[in-house]
């Protein structure tokens, strides 16, 4: 996991044309980065937030490597308010939800909500939206955000052109440690949209929620026909949930499964941004080139 997050993060550094200073800030600007990802986003432009929340889960769940200096402001949900005034930034890039439990967070510094919602287009257009608007608010001229997007969409196409053809259904799953259920990833979700970037079909046309989630039975995934289940591994829960779906005779009877076409991918985080997507993009293709696990 820790090798292809350091490739992930060479090849970004390497599109922003960053290689010597890939940490580089921009300015003079103090930055905290409460929502994740604005803070990917910084990073993938070379710009080192002066702290984020939850840096600890941070290095554990995002592609991109944190440089030790960057603190702690504590979970998104419950922020400390007291090391943010010391910290004293210039500007703080939050999500709604969280400015919703901690409003008074205003009165530290300027605040910047992140965008939630694409201004034209699906869940990636929105990661290239999060990456315009983090720039923007770091100072830095709109050609830097345009090469990062721009080269990230074309390592999509190279590894689109790389998956076998007959390879096109795909359903992403999350299933549940117990063996009772699975989480869905459909239409506007951050899997979804890469999927479809990739030139794959969503297998799964069935509800979701307003983040295009969906959480079922397995008698849910029956009727998707031929399709080819991506399953989301939580190292954490690995065995348990692997031994959970081994022991589910609704699980095994799945045609998917019992014809064998089931992939594992790492996990990633399902609301992050560009960097996230990518490394997302580049997981199901090695998973369905048959170097999944």
């Amino acid at each position: 996991m820790h090798s292809r997050r350091h490739f992930l993060a060479l090849s970004l550094f390497s599109i922003a044309g960053m290689h010597s200073n890939a940490f580089a800030s921009a300015g003079s600007a103090r930055i905290v980065a409460i929502d994740w990802s604005a803070a990917e986003s910084l990073l993938a432009l070379g710009v080192v937030p002066a702290a984020v929340s939850d840096t600890g889960y941070f290095r554990q769940r995002m592609p991109l490597p944190l440089p030790d200096d960057v603190r702690d402001v504590g979970p998104f949900w419950e922020i400390n308010r007291e090391l943010l005034a010391d910290i004293a930034p210039d500007l703080i890039l939050i999500n709604s939800s969280s400015l919703i439990m901690t409003p008074d967070i205003a009165k530290i510094a300027r605040v910047e909500i992140v965008p939630e919602k694409a201004v034209s287009g699906d869940r990636y257009d929105l990661t290239i939206d999060i990456l315009r608007h983090a720039g923007g608010a770091a100072g830095l001229e709109p050609s830097r955000m345009d090469v990062v997007a721009a080269q990230g969409l074309e390592r999509i196409s190279t590894l689109r052109a790389r998956l076998p053809v007959s390879t096109r259904r795909i359903c992403v799953l999350l299933p549940d440690q117990t063996g009772r259920g699975v989480v869905i990833y459909g239409k506007g979700s951050l899997p979804g949209a890469v999927l479809q970037r990739l030139g794959l079909e969503n297998a799964w046309e069935g509800p979701v929620n307003a983040a295009g989630i969906f959480q079922a039975g397995f008698d849910a995934l029956f009727d998707i026909g031929e399709a080819i289940f991506v399953l989301i591994d939580i190292p954490a829960l690995r065995h348990q949930t692997t031994k959970a779906l081994e022991t589910s005779a609704l699980w095994q009877s799945l045609p998917s499964v019992r014809q064998g076409r089931t992939r594992w991918i790492e996990q990633f985080y399902p609301f992050g941004g560009c960097v996230s997507a990518l490394h997302l993009a580049e997981a199901i293709t090695a998973a369905l080139e048959g170097a999944g696990r």
